[in-house]
Parts: structure tokens; sequence; C-alpha cells
């Protein structure tokens, strides 16, 4: 759609990549058959040169062998479309093997703050939230899902119907205020488009009815947890136990702090990509962890691989200008403990 063309062209310049093919006569002698023939001796030899030209013709014309060199960014997405048909496809391969509970995290870096959560400052900015939605829809629907799709409240539902055509988009368009949201005959899939805070009792009981007759549920983009000012410590208690019985089938959440990308696409773990200085455009995969890094751990990570190597190859001790980054660091994670 025309409206999200900004965020999908930002997101392509975050973390679009290209494939590396390397011919192998660059790498390696001629692949050809005829250099791998054994040495023959003079009568043999005489014997072969009525044919000769005809083979080396038929060597001139075989086409060259290409190698794809595959790195470990390569499962990177080259783009937000790239991105929103990966994660169709991992949360519909997560369905099938059972999995009742799915979070789906597309996370751009024009609409999302990594301290703050969704940032809506412009004011098409939630239409495009909805675009990219839509399109994650329409993908499980193309991966043999029936999908009702439900909005946080009844009049962007309406407003959502009239855009998209109804019944024409290919999937329900339902209201999270909806009473009849999940009725005996429902047999397809719940998704929550962004459920917000003030929702999060009606998405569990959504949730437990529709796993009552088996009937997968997704949260895509939830901001579920996105800050808690003016949330009590029970509502978040409940949100995170909530949270904690779901699988995340697909994550790529932006660290632009470190130019990197925590990722996760199922049923693979989570991984950690920071930008490869050596090769613009290209991430290096710095470790892998069953649970998604966060908080102190993540930051520890980081500030462990993105310092510089010295002469016998061990880790160098920090400049003065690090050891004053990392008293900030601390600082923060002393304020962020006492929001808590």
């Amino acid at each position: 759609a025309c409206s999200t063309s900004m965020s999908f062209a930002t997101y392509a310049r975050a973390h679009a990549h290209a494939r590396a093919s390397v011919p192998v006569s660059a790498r390696a002698p001629s692949a050809r058959i005829a250099s791998m023939r054994a040495p023959v001796n003079a009568r043999a030899r005489a014997a072969l040169s009525t044919r000769a030209s005809t083979e080396d013709d038929a060597d001139a014309e075989a086409p060259k062998l290409t190698i794809t060199k595959m790195r470990d960014d390569d499962e990177l997405p080259d783009n937000l479309f790239d991105a929103v048909g990966c994660a169709a496809r991992c949360t519909s391969a997560a369905m099938k093997r059972g999995v009742a509970g799915s979070v789906v995290e597309l996370l751009i870096p024009e609409l999302w703050d990594p301290m703050s959560g969704n940032v809506m400052s412009e004011s098409g900015d939630q239409l495009k939230v909805w675009e990219i939605s839509r399109e994650f829809m329409q993908q499980l629907v193309k991966n043999g899902s029936k999908v009702r799709a439900v909005f946080p409240d009844a009049g962007a539902a309406a407003m959502l119907k009239a855009r998209w055509g109804g019944a024409d988009c290919g999937f329900e368009i339902a209201s999270v205020d909806d009473r009849a949201l999940v009725g005996e005959d429902f047999d397809g899939v719940l998704v929550f488009a962004a459920p917000d805070p003030m929702s999060l009792e009606k998405v569990q009981r959504a949730t437990g009815r529709a796993n009552e007759l088996g009937c997968p549920v997704v949260l895509l983009n939830p901001r579920l947890a996105s800050g808690d000012a003016g949330v009590g410590l029970n509502v978040r208690r409940m949100r995170d136990n909530f949270l904690g019985k779901m699988t995340v089938t697909y994550s790529l959440r932006p660290l632009p702090w470190c130019n990197g990308s925590v990722f996760k696409a199922y049923p693979g773990q989570w991984k950690l990509f920071l930008e490869d200085t050596e090769e613009p455009g290209r991430f290096r995969l710095i470790d892998e962890f069953a649970q998604r890094p966060a908080g102190e751990e993540l930051d520890d990570i980081v500030e462990q691989a993105l310092r510089p190597l010295g002469d016998d190859g061990e880790t160098a001790e920090k400049t003065t200008a690090q050891k004053f980054l990392s008293v900030m660091k601390d600082m923060q994670r002393f304020m962020r403990s006492l929001s808590s």
C-alpha cells in the first residue's frame, strides 16, 4: 500500500543485504572435467589426438560452475515484505506442530522505540501498522489458514472493513469488544493485531475460549508490554503470566544503539546479529540463545562483542570513554529497576 512505502523503505535500508556468489574459477583451479583427467602415455595420446578438438569444444561450451557462499545472516529478511512472509510461514509451521499461542514481532525502527515501545508520531503511522497487519493476515490465508483478525476497538475495525472491502480482503475483521468473538462454531485462527494493555482481559478470555475449541491464537505486534506507565503491579503480573505461555514464532527487533538486531524464526533459537564493519550491508552472528537476550545480559554481550582485541588476540582493556559509557549504562539500569 502507498501509505506504508516509507516504512518499507526504512526497513529495507536497515536490514537489506546482498547474496554473495563466488565463481569457482576465482577460488580454485578450473572445475571442468578435462582438467581432472589422469596423465596418459604417448601411444594413448596419439590414439586420442583425433578427438581432442571435439572434446575441447565440448568443454568450452560447458556452463561454468558457480558456488553460492552461505552466510549466517542469509536468514535475515531483505525487506519488510520478506519479513512478513517469513513470519507467516513460521507461524503456520508452529500451528501445524500444535502450538496454541504464537507471538509475532515485526518492529519497524520508525514506528518503534526500544525503550518506550510503539511510537506513533505521525498521523498516518497507525494506518501503516494496520497495513502491515493486513499483509500478515493475507499471508496466513495463503498458507491455508482461515483467519479472523481482531483489532483493539470497534472504530478501527469498522474503518478497516470499509477501507479493505470487508470480506473481499480474504479474512474476517472483528473487534475485541465483539460479544460473539469466539462462538461455538469458530474453527479458524484468531489473530489479535497490536493488542493494548486496556484489552488484556478480553484478549485472555478470547484466547482461552479459542484454545478450548482447539483453535490457535496469534498476537501480532502486541503492545501489552510496551511501557508500564499507569499499569498496576497486578496487571503487569497477569500480562507477564499470559505472555509467558505464548511461543514467539517470529521476532525481528532492531537495536539501533549498536547497529544490530535480535532475531528469531521458529523453530530456531534467539540470535544476536551485529553489523559487519568489514562488509557493509551484512551482519555477523554473535551468538545463539535458548531464551530472549535482554536487559543487562544483552548489554554485556554487545559490549563484549564490540570491544577490540589486543595484539595477543585477547579482549583489550576498556578505554576511558568505554568505562564512562559503562557507568552511564549502570545508571540507566538502576533507574529502570526503580520504575519496575
